[in-house]
């Protein structure tokens, strides 16, 4: 049921694509808006759920290896750290997708001369959220790396 919600969703989404440079009435705006608001809550919080799971599963690996005397518990836990920074940026980009998709559905309320210069602020907003999340990601592999050496 949920898939076909999003499929709906992004049908309609297409639908509203297909008829750009047009500005949208008030009403077609905030039911744009509060879809995509739902459905960006939607994202995250199964990237949140999904990075809970990942985080869970990585000190249940770091714990077994300290109660079996591993001597490669630093590695299990860089492993696991490695693995917890991959589940926080998918939630990273998740928000971003959704914060977007918001921001773009606000654009088209705007008079159309507008709404090309807002639909480009929030691509570099996007850009901006996705380049911060890809540092973090990365400087947590190099952490996860050193661990191991």
């Amino acid at each position: 049921m949920n898939n076909f919600t999003r499929s709906l969703l992004a049908l309609s989404c297409a639908l509203a694509l297909s008829a750009c440079n047009k500005q949208e009435t008030p009403e077609e705006t905030a039911a744009d808006v509060n879809a995509a608001k739902v459905e960006a809550q939607a994202d995250v919080g199964d990237a949140a759920n999904d990075a809970a799971v990942t985080a869970a599963e990585g000190n249940q690996d770091v714990a077994a290896a300290v109660a079996d005397g591993n001597e490669a518990i630093t590695d299990v836990a860089a492993d696991a750290n490695k693995d917890n920074a991959k589940a926080l940026y998918d939630v990273a980009i998740a928000k971003a997708d959704g914060e977007k998709k918001v921001a773009k559905e606000k654009c088209d309320a705007l008079p159309t001369g507008q709404q090309s210069a807002c639909n480009s602020t929030a691509d570099a907003a996007y850009d901006t959220a996705k380049a911060a999340a890809k540092t973090e990601l990365d400087a947590a592999e190099a952490s996860a790396a050193a661990m191991k050496k």
